[in-house]
């Protein structure tokens, strides 16, 4: 238990309060516009990626259709950027969709959080926020507010699994699923420019075929 936080049912309304006040404190329409602008840049970003992908097998196949391993890796590698890059767009498009409804949002969290109430994970996170209260008493933009508001409505709903009817706009910020959207957009950077190099090199083959 931290210090000065009592104990039994008294200690879990202190927590339950502290993490209410910080989710409230936080605003889900800052949330709502910061998952907008990321959603525009990330499908932006992902159709690029889908379409280098997409040309990168075109372009390998027909410059190496000769050539197995060629258009082997070429396929591999042009598909394997095409199909994260869909995995991404999908879930970013389903977080847009959630934040749409930002009072619904943050009202299923803070259900959750009274659902906890009393929880050794509710004490834990109401730590941190209590932990993080001196830094953010210096004041955040907006921009950081919202983030920092989305990765504790991540954390509450770690507290206890979403309905996927009653708490339908909290399931795309379980953290299993936003742990696999950072890896699947890690992996997507790299495919992205692998595909970037097989495209352009098969483009050069074909250029030189062509002479």
């Amino acid at each position: 238990m931290s210090a000065g936080v009592p104990s039994g049912p008294a200690g879990g309304d202190a927590d339950t309060s502290v993490v209410l006040a910080a989710l409230t404190r936080g605003g889900a329409k800052g949330l709502s516009v910061t998952i907008a602008v990321v959603h525009r840049t990330m499908e932006v970003l992902c159709l690029a990626a889908a379409a280098t992908g997409l040309v990168a097998v075109v372009l390998g196949v027909w410059a190496w259709n000769n050539t197995l391993p060629g258009a082997a890796v070429a396929f591999i590698g042009g598909s394997v950027t095409l199909v994260v890059a869909i995995y991404v767009l999908v879930r970013i498009r389903a977080l847009a969709i959630a934040v749409k409804h930002p009072a619904e949002v943050l009202t299923q969290a803070q259900d959750l959080v009274l659902r906890a109430k009393g929880s050794p994970e509710l004490h834990k996170l109401a730590g941190r926020v209590r932990a993080r209260k001196a830094a953010k008493a210096a004041g955040l933009s907006r921009m950081r507010r919202a983030f920092t508001t989305g990765k504790l409505i991540s954390s509450v709903i770690g507290l206890a699994s979403p309905d996927p009817v009653e708490h339908r706009y909290l399931v795309p910020f379980r953290p299993d699923r936003l742990k696999f959207l950072w890896l699947a957009i890690l992996v997507g950077l790299w495919a992205w420019l692998i595909s970037a190099v097989i495209a352009s090199l098969a483009f050069l083959s074909l250029a030189i075929q062509s002479l």
